[in-house]
């Protein structure tokens, strides 16, 4: 689609709504906003791309109109004539996590719908996991203490809860396939403050044990259920 390029940034630019940008693939994206002079960082999402190329053109709008450019405007009440509802799925293939607070990971993610179709289709199919590592300051995983989460077919955001002793982790969106686990996906690293200090005295008041930031947290305000405070279930013959 050679259309899409234009020579320079300083031609005349067509009126380009946000339903026709949303039509095209993301490499048609680019060209565009190449032709508009517009500098696209490597993996710059869809939606950043599409909102760049909006606002230059917006500006040169504005400029042939004699208007300057939309950022010296003053700001005006406008009418907006049709609302332009968000996507449920962008049709790609992330894993991405926010920090609640120092206790709780808010992660969310997307699989691409032919490749969902695919995976859950196959004989071996035997659902999705995510896989949670503690990194170590180059990145690296430390396999041996992560742990794994078995979630839905369904599922596209999940809370994740993590100790108050801190760390650094990253999170991995999995499938499963026969007795293998494929990673589809794999979040930034990301550190979880620590809240717990080791006290060198056993007999240190409780207290003494949290950090400044464990206050605001709210931990004392909740119990954690131990392995010895659990009752079994299993009834007692003897």
């Amino acid at each position: 689609m050679d259309d899409l390029c234009f020579k320079t940034p300083y031609m005349k630019a067509p009126t380009l709504k946000r339903s026709y940008l949303e039509s095209l693939t993301t490499h048609e994206l680019i060209r565009l906003a190449d032709g508009f002079g517009i500098e696209i960082p490597p993996d710059l999402e869809r939606i950043f791309i599409i909102a760049e190329i909006i606002d230059i053109t917006a500006d040169h709008a504005l400029n042939e109109a004699g208007l300057g450019s939309a950022e010296t405007l003053p700001l005006l009440e406008t009418h907006i004539p049709e609302a332009v509802p968000l996507p449920k799925q962008y049709n790609i293939t992330f894993i991405e996590v926010l920090l609640r607070d120092p206790l709780w990971v808010f992660t969310f993610w997307e699989i691409k719908s032919a490749d969902k179709e695919c995976y859950e289709k196959a004989g071996d199919f035997k659902g999705y996991q995510l896989k949670v590592s503690p990194v170590d300051p180059s990145g690296t995983s430390l396999k041996e203490d992560s742990f794994t989460i078995q979630v839905g077919a369904s599922d596209t955001a999940w809370y994740l809860g993590f100790p108050p002793g801190g760390g650094r982790f990253k999170v991995e969106l999995c499938v499963i396939r026969g007795g293998e686990e494929v990673v589809l996906a794999v979040s930034h690293p990301f550190t979880v403050p620590t809240l717990f200090i080791p006290s060198p005295s056993k007999q240190a008041a409780g207290n003494d044990l949290y950090t400044p930031l464990a206050w605001l947290s709210g931990i004392e305000d909740f119990h954690i259920l131990r392995n010895e405070d659990r009752r079994s279930r299993i009834k007692s013959f003897g």
